[in-house]
């Protein structure tokens, strides 16, 4: 059976994940995925070939690329497969696990608020994704916009919290910017709930 995925148009790291999935469910003899970028082309194809598929074939076709794997291309040594959402974001997701996040901005990195935005909606997106999520996210700042109305990580947040992920968002930092009303996950917190927290026993990891 060929099985096709279509990833136009998809921001990362959306490709790699419709790839992750697919190969999960196997019953095909020959895939393919088409992406329309070339950073999706190698995170497609790194992700692949990580998964024991060394050989990829890929076909430009106009400004999209078509990368085709045969099912018994697969190298029969498991300890070739390396999960890429553990891989993707080394310096974020890989060591998650157990861990309190802490969030203090809507944005990550510096630069590009444009930018920023978007790879914070795609690292939240990736932590549901991911089999080793952390246990407790703490926003605060301007990163509590990220949990009210309107916001394009709501959707995410709320998977999360409905996988006993702890939600805390700084109450202070809500009526500073007048989103009390406007919050649509996680509770509402205090300084002394966000220390206890960030000195506690669990690791925690500044965004």
């Amino acid at each position: 059976m060929k099985k096709l995925i279509d990833a136009r148009g998809l921001d990362c790291p959306q490709p790699v994940i419709a790839t992750k999935k697919v190969l999960e469910e196997g019953d095909f003899n020959r895939l393919e995925i088409l992406v329309d970028n070339k950073a999706a082309r190698e995170n497609v194809s790194r992700y692949l070939k990580k998964s024991g598929y060394e050989q990829v074939n890929i076909k430009i076709e106009g400004e999209n690329f078509r990368l085709i794997v045969e099912s018994n291309s697969v190298k029969d040594d498991i300890d070739n497969r390396v999960e890429t959402d553990q891989k993707e974001y080394p310096d974020q997701v890989n060591n998650v696990a157990g861990k309190t996040l802490f969030i203090g901005s809507n944005r990550m990195g510096s630069g590009s608020d444009e930018l920023g935005e978007k790879l914070m909606t795609a690292f939240l997106y990736t932590l549901t994704e991911i089999n080793t999520p952390p246990t407790c996210i703490i926003f605060m700042n301007s990163g509590v916009y990220l949990c009210v109305e309107g916001s394009d990580s709501l959707d995410n947040l709320i998977k999360l919290n409905n996988k006993n992920i702890e939600i805390l968002v700084c109450g202070t930092c809500l009526n500073f910017f007048d989103l009390t009303d406007k919050l649509r996950v996680g509770k509402i917190s205090n300084m002394y709930d966000i220390v206890e927290h960030l000195l506690g026993s669990e690791p925690v990891l500044s965004i």
